[in-house]
């Protein structure tokens, strides 16, 4: 700093000492006061000048030095980002190969799931089909043995009474087997939790068999006598799994005693029945249930309606 303002007023001074000697001694000793007086207010002017560049420059090299600083933070950020990011990127794809494998894990269990209900469906239709057959048979002996022998009033009435023990027979065995099935769907259901991203439809196969399952015994208990062993244990399992599968988003909808109207979309068959009112129609068996997703039907329902028209 103060070579530089030694230089400036080398600058200033040598000229006009030069110039005063070029004049000789014409000039008094007053005017090269004055002038000396200028120089001093030049150079007081310079050096203020200079002062303000200089702390201007301090100011730029402060700023500089803060904006290097903050540029270091960027650079350190972007570089936490980016690892962040690798991380991230990694996650997904471990959370996309687990859900694929879930997935799959599930659709196999769905599959496994809806084998089991159907052969257990298929064992239940069996047994069902072989009490028929033995009540037929029973029946068959009895009609044989009131027709070779002299009928009477009591052997008519054993008739009826083993037939009646042949029906409630029935009755009670397939309440028990209806009951089992609904534990072992029961079971199923809650064992099952079906994992689906965001916008995929699930497999719905599981719930609508186990409608069409309830469906039938709907009908089922609608013509049993409820004094039947099991029959309210029955009613109680069935609507216990209706409202299971509601938790899950599902809506299995029963038409059973409701009227019928032509209004009505559903796929209908007929069958006359005498003892209704002239012109009443009436919903009395459930063949399919009409099931719903969220709001969404998924399966019609079909139906027997008793008419007398």
């Amino acid at each position: 700093m103060k070579l530089i303002t030694s230089i400036l007023f080398s600058m200033l001074i040598v000229p006009q000492f030069a110039f005063a000697f070029k004049q000789g001694d014409t000039q008094s000793s007053t005017s090269l006061e004055e002038t000396c007086k200028d120089l001093r207010i030049d150079l007081s002017i310079i050096q203020t000048r200079v002062k303000k560049a200089n702390k201007q420059i301090e100011q730029q090299s402060s700023q500089i030095q803060q904006l290097a600083k903050e540029n270091m933070m960027f650079i350190t950020s972007i570089d936490s980002l980016k690892s962040k990011n690798t991380e991230l990127q990694k996650t997904q794809e471990n959370d996309r190969e687990a859900f694929k494998s879930e997935l799959g894990q599930t659709n196999g269990s769905v599959n496994a799931n809806n084998t089991a209900l159907s052969q257990r469906t298929l064992y239940g239709a069996t047994i069902c089909l072989a009490l028929i057959i033995l009540i037929i048979v029973i029946v068959y002996l009895i009609m044989k043995k009131m027709k070779d022998s002299s009928s009477s009033i009591d052997e008519v009435r054993k008739a009826q009474e083993a037939l009646q023990c042949a029906q409630l027979k029935i009755s009670e065995e397939s309440v028990k087997l209806d009951s089992k099935l609904l534990e072992f769907a029961e079971k199923q259901i809650n064992s099952t939790s079906t994992k689906v991203s965001k916008g995929e439809e699930p497999d719905h196969s599981l719930v609508v068999k186990l409608a069409d399952e309830i469906a039938r015994i709907e009908t089922n208990l609608s013509k049993m006598d409820k004094s039947v062993k099991g029959y309210k244990q029955l009613v109680q399992a069935k609507d216990r799994m209706i409202n299971n599968v509601c938790a899950n988003g599902y809506q299995i909808v029963s038409l059973m005693g409701q009227d019928y109207n032509d209004g009505m979309q559903f796929e209908a068959r007929f069958v006359p029945d005498e003892t209704l009112e002239e012109g009443k129609r009436i919903i009395t068996g459930m063949i399919k249930m009409q099931v719903n997703y969220n709001g969404k039907m998924i399966q019609p329902a079909q139906i027997v309606v008793s008419q007398n028209i």
